[in-house]
C-alpha cells in the first residue's frame, strides 16, 4: 500500500468550502446515480508537456466533522471500468487558513497499486509520481471550482444589496419644494 499527501490553499472562505466541495463531486459526475470523476495526470506525472493520462473512477464520499474545527470527506475511488488502476481510500480535509477569505484543502490517503509485486515495482519507479500528479491536478480543479463558486456567491450578494438599495431609493417620497 502506498501513500499520498497534497495540500493547496484556496481563496474561498472555510465557511463556504465544504458545501462547494460537495457540489464539485456532484457537478463532475454524469447525470446518472453513480458519482464518476475523471482523474487526469498532466504530463503523465513525468513533466511531459502536451500529454496527459486520464481515467474515470467511481467515487463515494462521506462528509463529517473533523478534529480542530475541520470538515473531513472520507473518499473512496476505484476504476470505473476495471483494468490495472489503483483503488484509493483517502480523506480530504477542509481546514481554516490564516484569513477569513481562504481555506486549506488537504488530500491524504492510501492507494493499492494493482498487480501485486509488479505493481509495487511500477509504483516505486513511476506510479507514485503519477499518483502525486493526479492528487495535485485534482486539488487544482477543486481550487478552481471553489473559487468560481465563491465569486458567484459574492456577486449574487452584491447584486441583491444593489437591488435592495435601488428599491429603497425609488420608494422614497419625493421632497417638496416650497416657494
Amino acid at each position: 500500500m502506498s501513500t499520498l499527501k497534497e495540500t493547496v490553499v484556496v481563496q474561498t472562505p472555510f465557511a463556504q468550502a465544504a458545501d462547494l466541495i460537495e457540489r464539485f463531486f456532484i457537478a463532475s459526475s454524469p447525470a446518472d446515480a453513480v458519482l464518476t470523476l475523471r482523474l487526469t495526470v498532466p504530463g503523465a506525472g513525468l513533466g511531459v508537456g502536451g500529454f496527459a493520462l486520464a481515467h474515470d473512477v467511481v467515487v463515494s464520499f462521506r462528509r463529517s466533522e473533523g478534529r480542530n474545527q475541520t470538515i473531513v470527506f472520507e473518499i473512496h475511488w476505484e476504476s470505473a471500468d476495471g483494468g490495472l488502476y489503483p483503488t484509493c481510500d483517502c480523506t480530504l480535509t477542509v481546514a481554516e487558513d490564516e484569513t477569513y477569505e481562504s481555506c486549506r484543502l488537504i488530500l491524504e490517503g492510501k492507494y493499492t497499486p494493482p498487480g501485486w509485486v509488479a505493481g509495487a515495482v511500477f509504483d516505486a519507479v513511476l506510479g507514485s509520481r503519477i499518483a502525486d500528479a493526479t492528487a495535485k491536478e485534482l486539488l487544482e480543479r477543486m481550487r478552481s471550482f471553489l473559487l468560481a463558486g465563491y465569486e458567484e456567491t459574492e456577486l449574487a450578494k452584491r447584486l441583491k444589496v444593489e437591488e435592495v438599495l435601488h428599491g429603497r431609493a425609488s420608494a422614497r417620497p419625493q421632497a417638496r419644494t416650497v416657494s
